[in-house]
């Protein structure tokens, strides 16, 4: 069933539509409601000019739906089989990358708020401006990636995503050994991607020191159909949680064992 909910994030994602959501953006007051769940994420790339130019990024997340939601899908698709993606709300998110809600030198803060439940981050899209002007996902991390609950009334510190070109060599110590440093010349760059997980040298911004704050507890996912449509990867290793087997299975550090799907 849980392989399924995300089948129809791919459905509902290629008209192109991503769920709405309240994002904080200039340090403005976070008032946090109880049937919401919040999200802090830090993004930065690995030199600090950009990715290709003036590009910024910032991760894709995907819910998981529950049986009731694949249920209502289901049906609507029997009904209306030509519209019924145009009446499901949407369970891909991410925030507007020309938003943050702090910037510090190269370090981007978003804030944002979703529907509670689980999530996968999906992959990452870049570009200048919003997602209907122009944003793209450059990276799909469906043959590996991690989940985390988003509980309703607080906000979840994803921690840091890192990303850098995969052709040539990086001082991101997630990436360093990830990168392949191999030029491509004109042909199309590929991104790896990792997170970073909270850390108590962290920097949280101080508008919200005073609201209940939780660490996302990070689980391994298997690989899953490229929903996303963007340039297959998968998220570094993560220690502890996260490896990959010699045939490319995601292993759960937590369970020793082969990761579930979504």
């Amino acid at each position: 069933m849980k392989i399924l909910a995300l089948i129809f994030a791919a459905a509902v994602l290629s008209t192109p539509c991503f769920a709405d959501n309240r994002q904080f953006a200039d340090g403005e007051q976070v008032v946090l409601q109880p049937d919401l769940a919040y999200v802090l994420v830090r993004t930065f790339d690995e030199k600090g000019k950009g990715l290709k130019a003036t590009a910024i990024f910032t991760p894709v997340l995907v819910r998981t739906l529950s049986k009731d939601e694949l249920q209502q899908a289901n049906d609507l698709a029997q009904k209306d089989p030509d519209r019924w993606m145009n009446k499901i709300e949407p369970n891909v998110v991410g925030p507007y990358a020309d938003r943050p809600y702090m910037q510090k030198d190269v370090e981007e803060f978003m804030v944002f708020a979703v529907k509670p439940g689980v999530y996968a981050l999906g992959g990452v899209a870049i570009g200048n401006t919003d997602w209907t002007k122009g944003g793209v996902v450059v990276a799909s991390l469906c043959m590996g990636t991690v989940k985390f609950e988003a509980k309703p009334g607080m906000i979840t510190d994803l921690g840091a995503v890192v990303i850098a070109h995969d052709d040539h060599p990086t001082d991101i110590p997630e990436l360093a050994k990830i990168v392949s440093g191999k030029d491509r010349g004109f042909g199309s760059y590929l991104l790896v991607v990792a997170v970073r997980p909270v850390t108590s040298a962290m920097e949280t911004p101080e508008g919200l020191k005073a609201l209940p704050i939780v660490t996302a507890d990070y689980s391994a996912v298997d690989a899953f159909p490229n929903f996303l449509g963007g340039r297959l990867s998968r998220l570094a290793p993560l220690p502890g949680v996260l490896d990959y087997d010699k045939d490319g299975h995601a292993i759960d550090l937590h369970a020793g064992s082969k990761a579930p799907q979504p």
